[in-house]
């Protein structure tokens, strides 16, 4: 489904690519869906574990955009030139940002990993996209926005995806 399926009232999660395609300026309907939170149209939710994937994906983006490094082994890159880290700034800015688009973020807890071990056994998700699905069926929810294909294979997920991309 698209995004253009939401209606107001609804109630999302939202996974880490949304906002790295709004931040990015990769896709304009992500950007509209978290104004749409914002302005309290949908009720948005996220995990703690998301923003910081969110960060440490924005940081390497931002190194490569700023020709600090190559897209070639950038995590090797930055570990081997703390200097170039401590010369980052716009990835904090935008994860700042999250805090002012009315998105509800949830902890990530020792409770919500041991449910997500079940759910990569059940379902063969990686890691991350596993806590992400046991924290949607925790808060009791069926509404994911990503772009990540992976999750399609979860029957009783609505998947929303921008159509942009």
């Amino acid at each position: 489904m698209t995004f253009n399926s939401l209606k107001k009232g609804d109630i999302i999660f939202i996974d880490a690519n949304i906002f790295i395609y709004n931040f990015g300026a990769q896709s304009v309907e992500c950007k509209e869906l978290l104004l749409r939170c914002a302005k309290g149209d949908l009720t948005g939710y996220t995990l703690t574990s998301v923003l910081s994937e969110v960060l440490h994906r924005l940081m390497i983006a931002e190194a490569i955009e700023k020709g600090y490094i190559t897209d070639k082994s950038p995590l090797k890159k930055l570990r081997e030139n703390p200097e170039i880290i401590k010369k980052l700034t716009t990835y904090i800015q935008s994860v700042e940002k999250i805090g002012e688009m009315n998105i509800n973020v949830v902890s990530l807890t020792h409770e919500l990993i041991k449910k997500s071990a079940k759910i990569r056994q059940s379902e063969g998700l990686l890691t991350n996209d596993s806590i992400v699905v046991a924290a949607v069926k925790d808060l009791g929810f069926s509404s994911l926005v990503t772009n990540d294909n992976d999750f399609d294979r979860i029957e009783w997920l609505n998947i929303y995806k921008p159509s942009d991309l």
